[in-house]
């Protein structure tokens, strides 16, 4: 009798596990939790959230517990969760950070070991390869392409002499046009900015056009001169005092959160300069009377003789799972099924500008929720892109700090941009010494 029952033992025993091994993943998810976290304004939540909801139901028993906020908040305390272990399961990531965050820790799950839940080959090559892959192991998935350019409210805007049509659009133009806007009326201002937009689309790019190189070259030594640097400091300098963008006193409220600023709400001002991501964000404008929003993609303004367009091209976001998630399938084929699940890839539409695979990119524009401006911004700048930037040209200590230092230049505490110039010089190897 004891061996009959140790045999039935054994046999029950084999059969549970033949069963566990052929039983699908989501019977066998019973109550477990995943975190999510990213940031970001109400359209894309509601987006996200529409796709968790997707995959919920097409996996019972799974919860996708949404953690999100504006992007200032989740910056602030992303590190912490981070380095202290207690960041979310899957997370998202800006670009400029990833290179540091690889290189000072070991935090995110090999996504290349999990070929059979993602294939990174059906996304952008150049995405992959420039943001995702590093030294052979691929940590993050890339959530879009993302261009740059300007969003303009063409209906106004054309009343002061802009077509839509112009191939180029110069610094000056933009001065000039800025001018007649404030004059007509000194209530309203062409430009809605805050002061990381006013560092990294104004100040570096037109950086990048003046002189075709880094701002920190790769062994950490600056990529301009003193002189150069002070160029491109006084057209912020010059677009504040001039009346193109609002005083800070006005708009400081709203760094990080530049679509939130009731005169952008409100339509008294007019153009947005930045990444193509930003253009889907929408939701904050009020529409005309008609409805419309009356908004179009534009170019990104061009230094006269520039050396190269400054434009930079790199994924809209990224996302990565934490290495010690405890059910790191399926935070690998979450990822996986919000960029290209067909459902999830309508139901995301160009919250992160337009996708980073090629089938996702058709499934949009067949059904229609890519966003025209962004669409004709990303073909803009892949048209017209610059070169890549260094990880020290766009690492966020340096990002920072050229953030503090529009803020300085739009409250006036500087004699002069030179002045400006050797703070940014000095400050900028106090980081890179701090890094070797």
């Amino acid at each position: 009798m004891k061996k009959v029952a140790k045999c039935m033992t054994l046999t029950l025993a084999l059969a549970l596990t033949v069963l566990l091994a052929v039983m699908p993943m989501n019977a066998l998810a019973e109550d477990i939790t995943l975190q999510m976290s990213w940031w970001g304004g109400e359209s894309r939540h509601e987006a996200i959230l529409k796709v968790i909801e997707l995959f919920e139901a097409q996996n019972p028993g799974v919860k996708i517990e949404a953690q999100y906020s504006a992007f200032a908040q989740y910056r602030d305390k992303f590190n912490i969760q981070l380095t202290s272990g207690a960041s979310a399961d899957i997370m998202a990531v800006d670009a400029p950070w990833a290179a540091g965050l690889v290189a000072n820790g070991d935090y995110f799950l090999d996504l290349a070991e999990y070929p059979d839940l993602v294939d990174m080959s059906q996304f952008d090559a150049a995405m992959v390869d420039g943001f995702c892959n590093y030294d052979g192991k691929i940590y993050f998935v890339p959530g879009g392409v993302n261009g740059m350019g300007s969003l303009v409210d063409l209906s106004v805007l054309k009343e002061f002499g802009l077509t839509g049509e112009e191939t180029s659009f110069t610094w000056n133009d933009l001065i000039e046009l800025g001018k007649k806007v404030h004059e007509a009326n000194p209530e309203q201002y062409l430009c809605c900015v805050d002061s990381k937009q006013a560092a990294l689309y104004y100040a570096r790019v037109y950086l990048r056009q003046l002189t075709g190189r880094q701002l920190i070259n790769d062994d950490g030594t600056m990529g301009c001169t003193r002189e150069e640097l002070a160029e491109a400091l006084k057209l912020v300098d010059t677009l504040y005092k001039e009346g193109i963008f609002q005083p800070i006193a006005e708009h400081g409220v709203y760094n990080n959160t530049m679509t939130q600023n009731p005169d952008w709400i409100n339509r008294n001002m007019f153009m947005i300069l930045g990444r193509t991501s930003v253009m889907t964000d929408m939701s904050a404008r009020l529409p005309k009377e008609d409805g419309s929003y009356t908004t179009t993609g534009f170019v990104m303004p061009i230094k006269e003789d520039a050396v190269e367009s400054g434009i930079e091209v790199r994924p809209g976001i990224l996302y990565a799972v934490k290495k010690e998630c405890a059910y790191p399938e399926l935070a690998v084929k979450f990822i996986n099924f919000m960029f290209t699940d067909p459902e999830a890839v309508v139901a995301l539409g160009a919250t992160y500008s337009i996708p980073a695979c090629e089938n996702s990119r058709q499934i949009a524009k067949a059904a229609g929720v890519l966003d025209e401006s962004a669409l004709k911004n990303v073909e803009y700048s892949l048209a017209n892109s610059g070169s890549k930037l260094n990880d020290w040209s766009s690492n966020s200590e340096v990002e920072a700090l050229f953030t503090e230092i529009m803020e300085k230049i739009a409250y006036n505490q500087y004699g002069d941009m030179l002045e400006a110039a050797d703070e940014v010089i000095e400050r900028i190897a106090d980081i890179v010494e701090s890094h070797s």
